[in-house]
């Protein structure tokens, strides 16, 4: 380090270091303020089942999701970030639509959609102003009554060497009552 006439020292290295961890910092995670994904329309629609048992597990499906941005990007992550007392996610897994499309509802544990088919890996990459046909499903335990849905759909996604966070409106109502035969 270098002596300056006041008698202080200056810090060329602690000012480049800090330099560039604040560049890396802004590179490697942002406020949180994505906007490149979309619901696609899916958003907003409410989504129900009547029928569950406590005890019991569920696949709620979440929104498929599209890019409308100019750029390529890859989702790392899906969560629901609201989960009302009496349920519990126990897991998340990424779902093929296939040839019929997104299926949209909740599926007891063991059914399967004819459509839906578990895809290897956890992130799903988007082209630039294109849609997905892999989209995030949880695993819904029915832990007790339940009086408030499951919303707020929240996903990391990185674009470039930034990551993201963004959330889309997902609304999910799940309640006890009478089950329904399972087929499957």
């Amino acid at each position: 380090m270098s002596s300056s006439k006041s008698g202080r020292r200056s810090r060329p290295f602690a000012a480049a270091a800090f330099l560039a961890l604040s560049a890396a910092v802004l590179t490697s995670c942002s406020d949180g303020g994505g906007t490149a994904l979309d619901g696609a329309g899916q958003g907003s629609n409410l989504v129900g089942y009547e029928h569950t048992q406590v005890g019991k597990e569920y696949w709620v499906t979440m929104p498929e999701m599209s890019n409308h941005s100019g750029k390529p990007l890859t989702v790392l992550s899906a969560e629901i970030a609201h989960v009302p007392a009496g349920l519990r996610v126990t897991g998340y897994r990424v779902v093929s639509a296939g040839a019929g499309g997104h299926v949209i509802g909740v599926i007891p544990v063991g059914v399967t959609a004819d459509n839906a088919r578990p895809h290897k890996g956890s992130s799903i990459q988007i082209k630039a102003h294109d849609s997905s046909d892999l989209y995030y499903e949880a695993r819904v335990k029915v832990t007790g009554a339940v009086h408030s849905d499951l919303t707020n759909c929240r996903y990391e996604y990185r674009q470039g060497s930034t990551t993201y966070h963004e959330d889309i409106g997902c609304d999910t109502r799940i309640r006890l009552g009478e089950a329904l035969p399972v087929e499957g």
